[in-house]
């Protein structure tokens, strides 16, 4: 495991998102394209700037505005769309789990856990892009706004959304468990809580 920890930009305990994190994301994008990135990269940006007499902002514009062209009109656009929601979000996951510490690991498993949740719309998509064309772009950048550390929408959606009404789902259904569903032994004699996670020796059973 390596001991080296990756920096999370920390967000508050209610996963609000500010107007100031929106400008921060443009600041960081420019940062990006005017950070060294290798001789390839600076060579060839610098190559399409003399070309088109453009600024490579104006050329990064220009590329995400023909992505999002595609994914109205092209085959390939849920798959375009995913990708962009899947590929760096797992690529840091893998790095959160080679950390030490925990926070970058809860910051990602909320991530996946608010895309499994909204990823269930896409079983509708057919039907919603007859009313709603630019759907998968709508997702593209939901998903963006979802995981950029700028914005970690992911935890504005969890804690407002998701948390309470899983932890809603679960004071109903307690309801409706018997009296002694809280201290049946599974196969190896351990008492089971409500959630079916084993109750440790010093912890007294659910009321």
């Amino acid at each position: 495991m390596s001991m080296t920890k990756n920096p999370v930009k920390s967000k508050p305990a209610d996963g609000t998102t500010s107007a100031k994190d929106f400008e921060n994301l443009q600041s960081d994008f420019f940062s990006f394209l005017y950070a060294d990135h290798g001789p390839f990269y600076k060579e060839n940006v610098k190559k399409l700037e003399d070309a088109t007499g453009l600024k490579r902002e104006m050329l990064a514009y220009g590329l995400i505005g023909l992505n999002c062209v595609y994914m109205i009109i092209g085959s390939g656009a849920e798959f375009v769309c995913n990708l962009i929601g899947v590929a760096y979000p797992a690529y840091v996951s893998v790095k959160a789990i080679r950390t030490e510490g925990t926070d970058d690991d809860t910051m990602w498993l909320i991530y996946w856990t608010v895309f499994g949740a909204f990823s269930i719309i896409d079983f509708f998509a057919a039907s919603i892009m007859s009313y709603f064309p630019i759907y998968w772009v709508a997702k593209a950048a939901f998903l963006l706004y979802l995981y950029l550390p700028e914005t970690h929408g992911s935890h504005v959606i969890y804690h407002q959304l998701i948390d309470p009404f899983v932890a809603h789902m679960e004071k109903s259904m307690s309801r409706k468990l018997p009296a002694n569903a809280g201290t049946v032994p599974n196969d190896q004699g351990s008492a089971l809580d409500a959630n079916n996670n084993v109750i440790k020796p010093d912890q007294p059973p659910p009321q």
